[in-house]
Formats: structure tokens, C-alpha cells, sequence
């Protein structure tokens, strides 16, 4: 398969999905596509998964999350990624901040084949919301089993994870 890695201009790495990103920009709308704190799932970047330990927070059409039930947003997935998304960029500051690769990615995935075949390869319930950590390289997953997602728990779950302080479930 071929790669494509994008550099900016001092040699840096910006992303090495390069060809996934043109594949879903074929306008190039968002050249050089610097990495999003939060990416929605879909089959196109699921390829990340791969790529070190990921917070994946599936969301369904039919649960709201409760801290966001009064926005007015797209959508569960949206309303998700607004959850997400400070905890995320958070961590990607503290590690840019250190010259190091944040040891997470952040994902939001919703109802659809390919999060059923996630759910499926991982043996995750069909609960949503639920909040995960998958290592696919380790092959393990940690798993908060709670009934509202917040963004305290989410972020003492995050700094659980980075902590070593959850016990990993296999794959």
C-alpha cells in the first residue's frame, strides 16, 4: 500500500496518512492537514487505529450525552467531539510542548457497519455512550463503564490511562 507523508517546510512530520487525507479532501480544502484533536471513525481513517492507543467514545442517535442535552449542534457525534475535544487538545499541547508524539488518539465513533465491526473485533458492548481506550498493537482495551460521560470523567480516565493505573482487558 502506498504512502504518503506530509512534511511541512523544516522536515516536520505533519501526518503520515497523507494518502487517506487526500482520499477524504480531494479538494484540498484542508491542506497540509495537520491532525485533528478529535476525529470522527469512519472506514477511510480507521487505519489510525492501528497507529498506538486511541480514546474511542461511541455515541448512538438516540442517547444524549447528558452534560450536552441543550446544544444545538449536528448531532450526538458533534455533541461528542465538543466533549472531547478540550481533553484532547490538552494533551496534544502538553506533549507538543515536551517535542513528543501525544500517546493518545482521540476518536468519536457513531452508528454504522464499521463500528459494529470495531465493536465486533474488540468484544465491546452495544452500550452507547461508552468510553474506550483501544491499543490494537497491545491488544487491549480499557473500558469506563458509566452511565453519563462527562469531561471530568473522561479526563480521569485519560489520566488513569496515561498513569498506568488501569487494568488493560484483552482483545
Amino acid at each position: 500500500i502506498p504512502t504518503l507523508i506530509i512534511l511541512d517546510p523544516k522536515g516536520e512530520v505533519i501526518t503520515r496518512q497523507g494518502r487517506v487525507e487526500v482520499l477524504n479532501d480531494l479538494d484540498c480544502r484542508e491542506f497540509p492537514w495537520h491532525p485533528k484533536p478529535v476525529l470522527e471513525l469512519t472506514e477511510a481513517n480507521a487505519v489510525h487505529l492501528n497507529e498506538g492507543p486511541c480514546l474511542v467514545l461511541f455515541v448512538d442517535s438516540s442517547v444524549m450525552l447528558a452534560t450536552l442535552q441543550d446544544s444545538d449542534d449536528d448531532g450526538e457525534s458533534e455533541a461528542a467531539k465538543q466533549l472531547i475535544q478540550p481533553i484532547a487538545e490538552k494533551i496534544i499541547a502538553k506533549y507538543r510542548a515536551k517535542d513528543e508524539e501525544a500517546p493518545l488518539l482521540f476518536f468519536v465513533a457513531g452508528e454504522d457497519n464499521m463500528t459494529d465491526s470495531l465493536r465486533d473485533y474488540t468484544n465491546l458492548p452495544e452500550a452507547a455512550p461508552l468510553l474506550t481506550i483501544l491499543d490494537m498493537s497491545a491488544r487491549a482495551k480499557y473500558v469506563m463503564d458509566v452511565e453519563e460521560i462527562t469531561p471530568d470523567i473522561v479526563e480521569a480516565f485519560v489520566n488513569d490511562f496515561l498513569l498506568d493505573k488501569l487494568k488493560p482487558e484483552p482483545i
